[in-house]
């Protein structure tokens, strides 16, 4: 169940809203310029473009399964979409378990301004933020999310799982002496 009640400031003009029915185009072009590797396994555009609603439907299914209280909006900054937001809003932690910018509006700090506003939000409450990111493929989710804070916590291939934790929350520490790689 959603452990949180209040609203979430966000930073820089941003809003999120809930889906709509009428999103549908926006998120699948939103999952496209996402995941241009899909592109890689076909070069006919009908395969390529069955590939693409196939994944699409794979993403939201496991989505429902593994998260199946989670929270889904659509990003939009003055009023314009830019992205989507999927995060479950739990006890223990807040887990995003997807966050995609338009390639028109990436580079222009939406995706930090986005995670600095649940970081807020998620301090305040005194509960950890985490995520995983692909370790290949996707535009450096690693480093970004490094530099908001967040350290790997597993690597589970082809994922970093990774996790921020709010001033004064007791950081579990690595299992053996390895630990993850930095």
């Amino acid at each position: 169940m959603v452990a949180y009640a209040g609203s979430i400031p966000l930073h820089a003009g941003l809003g999120l809203r809930p889906l709509r029915p009428t999103d549908q185009d926006f998120l699948l072009q939103l999952f496209v310029e996402s995941r241009p590797w899909l592109s890689w396994a076909a070069a006919d555009r009908d395969v390529l473009h069955t590939l693409y609603e196939q994944q699409f439907r794979a993403l939201r299914a496991g989505l429902e399964t593994m998260y199946p209280e989670h929270l889904d909006f659509i990003v939009e900054r003055t009023g314009q979409a830019v992205g989507r937001l999927a995060v479950d809003l739990g006890y223990r932690d807040w887990h995003i378990s997807e966050l995609a910018i338009v390639a028109a509006a990436r580079g222009k700090g939406i995706g930090t301004d986005l995670v600095r506003s649940l970081q807020a939000a998620a301090g305040q409450v005194r509960l950890p933020l985490t995520l995983s990111t692909p370790m290949v493929g996707a535009s450096d989710g690693r480093g970004l999310y490094e530099r908001l804070g967040f350290r790997v916590t597993a690597l589970r291939p082809p994922l970093y799982d990774m996790a921020w934790y709010p001033p004064g929350f007791p950081v579990p520490q690595p299992a053996g002496a390895g630990g993850v790689p930095a």
